[in-house]
């Protein structure tokens, strides 16, 4: 008995230890990368919050996405309007997502919990997601939580209370993930007893209310597919030794849980294969994938570390060090040394703005302002007084206007030179969204402009 008590205390001191290296892994210089444009958004929708109680735009939209995240995000932001507030709720669901991994190990094995949570901790992905004012983070914990919560709903029904309200709060966040509506729905008929087996009209009621919108955002070209999928495969060539470790855990694990392995990988897949068919790429879209790669990569290694012992810590040390930012900078896939930055990912830029001179800062607070994407100009200069318009998705030609204003600030949008003197910023991220006419519009309206600052993400015109 006293043995077990000090091998539960040692498990427990552990898991302390590997939430504390990841709670400073994401909140090391939380707050000194620029925003990359969605964090923007969020941020004004939880300051409308603040304002207003709910999360409506200054052009009269209600952005009714990821509820959960934006009021998280608004509490924060009481204590004071800065990036590292912002980000700060994300690095909270990181380190909750390292303790799911860390249950949903243990389901498997002994030492499965603590393995899955190591690596969960200092995974590259998990890391930099885990420092973004944006719910990806929340969306993949929310999503896994609601499978292992489905899961322990078979042995004790109380759980089933709570799995249905993750899975609400799943979809709230993202549309996507309607995927579990199904494995829901024949989990709840098969398992639950009596009565109980009704709350399965509840997420079928969800998918067949939800599901007619989210066509519109899928190709229906299967070499569409196949180019999206080549797109993101190529962001995998530094962890192809996880995916090769990730088969056999797979396997493995169907041997141990067959019922929780299903649960978690079966929609995991379907979901995935789901982002590749949309029309446009996106790492975030598939960021959720992360959490069973390195689970059952983890799962694989602690069944061997029970099956021959005390050498598999070699090869477990091995894999935290050798693919590291210690060895590689630019290709690592475990963190052990701090970061300061934001994940190089050309479907995430970031608009730097924080470096702008502080005499121009002020200028563009004083003059009319017409900008292309607002978010980021009303984030860290002002709400913009003009807006250009363009499509954010690539689709169509203009996704920002609402009822003939930007659809975040609610700023005037125009096509054509405003009156007077103004300053233009032209971000390279909204420059490369323009079509052919659009940016031939653009072009008239810094014609005779002098560039007043440039950096690598865009450029101020100062326009007489």
């Amino acid at each position: 008995m006293k043995r077990k008590f000090r091998k539960i205390n040692l498990e427990y001191v552990l898991l302390a230890v590997i939430l504390l290296f990841g709670f400073f892994l994401r909140i090391y210089r939380l707050g000194v990368p620029p925003f990359w444009i969605d964090e923007s958004i969020s941020t004004i929708a939880s300051l409308n919050i603040l304002e207003k109680g709910i999360p409506l735009f200054d052009s009269g939209l209600l952005y009714s996405r990821a509820y959960l995240f934006h009021y998280v995000q608004a509490f924060f932001l009481l204590f004071g309007n800065t990036d590292f507030l912002a980000r700060f709720p994300s690095v909270i669901f990181g380190l909750l997502t390292i303790v799911l991994a860390y249950f949903i190990g243990k389901e498997y094995s002994k030492s499965g919990g603590i393995i899955s949570a190591l690596f969960m901790s200092v995974f590259y992905l998990e890391v930099f997601f885990s420092r973004q004012a944006r719910f990806y983070q929340l969306f993949q914990l929310m999503f896994f939580l609601s499978i292992y919560l489905l899961y322990k709903s078979k042995d004790n029904s109380k759980w089933l209370y709570l799995s249905l309200i993750s899975f609400f709060i799943t979809i709230n966040i993202q549309i996507a993930g309607l995927v579990l509506a199904p494995f829901f729905v024949l989990h709840i008929i098969i398992y639950s007893t009596k009565w109980r087996k009704y709350f399965s009209i509840l997420p079928g009621l969800s998918l067949f209310y939800k599901i007619l919108p989210t066509h519109q955002y899928s190709s229906d070209s299967t070499i569409s597919a196949i180019s999206y999928f080549r797109k993101y495969a190529a962001h995998t060539s530094n962890i192809v030794y996880l995916l090769i470790l990730f088969i056999p855990g797979i396997i493995w694990g169907f041997v141990k849980r067959k019922r929780l392995t299903f649960l978690l990988v079966a929609p995991s897949i379907i979901l995935l294969v789901g982002v590749f068919a949309l029309k446009t790429f996106a790492l975030r879209y598939a960021y959720f994938f992360v959490f069973p790669l390195v689970l059952y990569s983890s799962l694989l290694i602690s069944f061997l570390y029970e099956k021959y012992g005390k050498i598999i810590l070699i090869a477990i040390f091995l894999m935290l060090i050798i693919p590291s930012n210690l060895f590689f900078p630019h290709t690592y896939v475990t963190m052990i040394k701090p970061i300061d930055y934001n994940y190089n990912d050309y479907s995430a830029p970031e608009i730097n703005l924080k470096e702008i001179p502080l005499s121009l800062m002020n200028n563009l607070k004083s003059d009319n302002l017409l900008s292309l994407f607002s978010p980021s100009i009303e984030r860290y200069v002002k709400k913009p007084d003009y807006v250009f318009p363009f499509s954010m998705t690539g689709i169509g030609n203009d996704t920002i206007s609402y009822k003939d204003v930007d659809i975040y600030s609610g700023a005037q949008i125009i096509t054509k030179r405003p009156s007077g003197k103004y300053y233009v910023t032209g971000d390279y991220y909204s420059l490369n969204k323009l079509k052919p006419f659009q940016r031939e519009n653009f072009n008239k309206i810094i014609e005779g402009c002098s560039v007043s600052y440039e950096n690598k993400d865009l450029k101020i015109y100062w326009c007489k």
